[in-house]
């Protein structure tokens, strides 16, 4: 990997509550504010962390539909190519995106409140692109469940610690500000709490409430990070099991063995054609074979099918629609104006004082 002992340490800290303080992290490590701070920075200048953003319950933010599409393509041009993922890019229901070698081309989640409007958003796609679209592989998501990246610390998910996302049929009433706040979160985890104030126009104490709030229903269950990949030394597999579900048991020791297991970090249950994903972040594609081959041994009674899937470029990777992209936006280009008010009311102002200072000269030259 493409880190430093202390950099694994503060990104494991990080992991675990990607809100949490330099001085939080600087106390469980042994360091300074300082040097994590530094780090942090360092990390994210390298462009090793891309993306902080807030693990959202679908179920309870009310998006029951959380669809996986597996796409082959054929006969796209670069020109074409670059129109397909423009289009998925700018999709607010489609938050996942990953680029993949082997099974299939690209993985794409899509988010949608009901059935209806999930069919409309799928038959948007294959109406514009459905003639390069040889296979289309569906996986229907019945939880997700995030476990820590205990590898960077080189320990096991003793505890059995997870967050998780959907699975459940409990809706939470969100305000417009609830939801606002989810956006901003997603697009980014870390934000200040005053800058989110700023954004909304309210007070910083309305939205400490509303994210206390979310988090104690469940709604936030964490925030976390995406990684880039190359940039980190790491690859990232995500593989697709049919799964036998006859033994209630076995179903259980998997899930325990995945728990458990350092490099292993998300377990998503689903059905359709596959019954469970499982993303794995290994140093190479050897520790990848040797992790397949005990899970095939260990479980060869209820593993019918893998099909392993390496992740090349992930777009973009969320839990929730971003249902307000533009606030951030919004308050930047509003900021910019002002910067540039500011800046053209000085220039003025300096321009009067010059010519009036001008004025004030020419008129004592006439007068002596």
């Amino acid at each position: 990997m493409n880190l430093s002992e202390i950099d694994k340490k503060i990104l494991f800290e990080l992991d675990k509550d990607g809100r949490a303080s330099f001085s939080e992290i600087a106390r469980v490590i042994g360091s300074t504010p300082q040097v994590v701070k530094y780090h942090v920075e360092q990390l994210q200048e390298k462009g090793i962390v891309k993306h902080f953003w807030a693990f959202i319950d679908y179920d309870k933010a009310d998006y029951s539909f959380f669809w996986g599409y597996w796409l082959k393509f054929a006969g796209l041009s670069k020109e074409k190519e670059t129109e397909i993922y423009d289009y998925f890019n700018s999709n607010m229901n489609i938050p996942i995106i990953q680029r993949t070698d082997g099974y299939a081309d690209v993985l794409i989640g899509i988010i949608a409140k009901d059935l209806f409007h999930h069919n409309q958003l799928l038959q948007n796609i294959f109406s514009k692109f459905g003639q390069h679209i040889t296979m289309s592989d569906i996986f229907i998501g019945l939880g997700f469940m995030k476990f820590p990246r205990t590898y960077l610390v080189d320990q096991k998910n003793e505890f059995q610690k997870f967050a998780v996302s959907g699975g459940t049929t409990e809706k939470i009433k969100l305000t417009e500000n609830d939801r606002k706040i989810l956006s901003l979160l997603q697009i980014d985890g870390r934000m200040e709490f005053t800058k989110i104030a700023k954004i909304l126009s309210v007070s910083v104490g309305l939205v400490h409430k509303h994210y206390n709030k979310l988090e104690r229903n469940g709604v936030i269950t964490k925030i976390t990070f995406t990684l880039d990949y190359q940039k980190a030394g790491l690859l990232l597999y995500r593989n697709c099991f049919k799964i036998v579900q006859f033994d209630e048991k076995r179903i259980d020791d998997l899930y325990t063995f995945c728990c458990l297991h350092p490099n292993i970090i998300n377990y998503v249950k689903g059905m359709g054609n596959w019954e469970l994903l499982l993303d794995f972040e290994v140093e190479n594609r050897e520790q990848l074979r040797d992790i397949m081959r005990e899970i095939k041994n260990h479980f060869a009674d209820i593993i019918r099918q893998v099909e392993i899937n390496e992740v090349y470029q992930m777009d973009k990777f969320t839990q929730m629609a971003i249902e307000y992209p533009e606030l951030l936006d919004d308050y930047e280009l509003k900021n910019k104006k002002t910067s540039a008010k500011k800046v053209s009311d000085t220039k003025e102002t300096t321009e009067e004082l010059s010519e009036d200072g001008a004025q004030k000269a020419t008129e004592e030259d006439i007068y002596y």
